[in-house]
């Protein structure tokens, strides 16, 4: 084998060990990149959106209770938002999960209680930019959902509500602490 043919060989084996590191690299970094482990998020000061880890992504929950004397028949869920400090999540149809449940086993006055639970399971990308914006101290947030309700068949269009509250790295509220209201919340998101 010539010097320069030996030349050419060294040459293409470190080019293929520098591809091969690169690679190695880029993978751990997206890998390492994806794990939202070190955070514990939760929302301060309120009780109508939640941020909740379920071990495989973490997602907002906005519950909604209707007590009263009639049974819902109907809910649509039309708009809403979700704002980080200067990150806005878009609350659209298509990618949020609605749960309607009927609690029967009420102690209220009221003869049906159901409640509602609105869902947006977060993208990487998506926790990503809250986690720039937490690290950035811009913690003070925002969110609004618009729905239309039907109960004992009368619409009730352009439903809504509306909350300020803080991203906290950590727990913010002792779920033993919760109003009685949101038992069955705790029911079905909190397993302690």
């Amino acid at each position: 084998m010539s010097k320069e043919q030996k030349t050419k060989q060294e040459s293409l084996i470190l080019t293929l060990l520098f591809a091969l590191c690169s690679l190695l690299f880029v993978n751990c970094a997206a890998a390492r990149g994806n794990d939202f482990s070190q955070y514990n998020f939760s929302l301060k000061n309120t009780l109508s959106i939640f941020l909740l880890n379920n071990e495989k992504d973490y997602f907002f929950c906005i519950p909604i209770q209707y007590a009263g004397d009639y049974q819902i028949s109907g809910f649509e869920f039309d708009k809403g938002n979700i704002q980080i400090g200067d990150y806005d999540i878009l609350l659209k149809r298509d990618e949020v999960i609605i749960s309607v449940y009927l609690n029967e086993e009420t102690d209220e006055d009221w003869m049906y209680n159901h409640y509602i639970f609105i869902e947006k399971h977060l993208t990487d990308d998506e926790m990503k930019n809250i986690i720039s914006e937490y690290d950035k101290r811009r913690v003070s947030s925002r969110m609004s959902v618009w729905y239309d309700i039907t109960i004992d068949n009368e619409n009730q269009n352009g439903s809504g509500m509306m909350d300020d509250f803080e991203l906290y790295d950590g727990l913010a509220l002792d779920p033993a602490l919760f109003p009685d209201n949101l038992n069955f919340f705790k029911a079905k998101y909190q397993q302690n």
